[in-house]
């Protein structure tokens, strides 16, 4: 469950913050004059995240890797193709057989 604090009341409920994000797997939003600013939530939660924007990264970079003697507007063009087949693929397999 996400639930949403005022800094001044982390700051108050600092430890009972804590043993619920511990014991109930809860994320805590801190807010500041009503603006979130922060967000605590499991370390196990984290590293998750953590883990898949490196793996995320890491296929980022193996693209560029490839693509860096490509032209700029070659690389849009291919992308965007590549997209649009990777949509149309999906699409159609999830289409029940008739």
């Amino acid at each position: 469950m996400v639930k949403t604090l005022s800094a001044k009341d982390v700051q108050n409920e600092f430890p009972a913050l804590l043993g619920r994000v511990r014991r109930k797997k809860d994320t805590v939003i801190v807010e500041e004059q009503g603006q979130p600013v922060a967000a605590v939530m499991p370390f196990d939660r984290y590293q998750a995240l953590t883990e898949n924007r490196k793996q995320l990264f890491e296929v980022l970079d193996r693209v560029w890797a490839k693509n860096k003697k490509v032209p700029a507007r070659q690389a849009l063009q291919d992308a965007t193709q590549a997209v649009k087949h990777s949509r149309t693929t999906r699409h159609t397999r999830r289409r029940p057989s008739a």
